[in-house]
């Protein structure tokens, strides 16, 4: 099991930790395996609560931390993850933007699925102010048709790909809260 496998050490330290860090400074501490019970724990700096106790999208971190750790996601290695951002708190999105750009420039090639407007942005810009050679993202867009077709999008930038369905629902949404307020 790849989130058990022993922590790296040696050159690869420097990397990992890099990665490591915005994961960490999101979830609040540190990923623990306690290797006599073979549980997991966040450790911050008052307490250890064991990985079932937290979050879901605490417990997602952590096991990209652990991943990070281990060494599993290091040189060249590929990174499929289904919308990031369900289950964490906006103010996290940022931190998980940064370590989804920091895993990608480390030389990690990352696919997202995400309908998250904020967190393609934060990626954007991510991109904008840290420009690299590096990292080539490409953003793409599905749209299916009225006949059924699909159409694919793709451009370097969100604007790109065409609508973000969940930015129209929100905007429908603001909309209908305005209505109903405004009675």
């Amino acid at each position: 099991m790849l989130l058990g496998e022993p922590l790296q050490r040696g050159q690869k330290v420097k990397r990992i930790l890099q990665n490591l860090e915005p994961l960490e400074k999101a979830m609040g501490g540190r990923i623990e395996l306690d290797k006599a019970g073979g549980r997991f724990y966040l450790h911050t700096s008052s307490e250890r609560i064991e990985m079932p106790l937290v979050a879901e999208g605490q417990r997602k971190l952590g096991m990209l931390a652990r991943l990070i750790a281990t060494g599993a996601l290091l040189d060249q290695g590929f990174l499929f993850w289904d919308e990031p951002e369900a289950n964490l708190n906006p103010v996290l999105i940022k931190q998980v933007a940064k370590s989804i750009f920091s895993l990608g420039a480390s030389g990690i090639q990352v696919f997202l699925a995400s309908h998250s407007l904020f967190l393609l942005r934060e990626l954007e810009i991510l991109s904008q102010n840290n420009p690299s050679p590096s990292i080539d993202i490409r953003y793409f867009g599905l749209r299916k048709g009225d006949d059924g077709s699909i159409t694919v999008l793709q451009g370097s930038s969100v604007d790109d790909i065409g609508d973000i369905s969940l930015l129209d629902e929100e905007l429908a949404q603001s909309d209908r809260y305005l209505e109903t307020s405004s009675l």
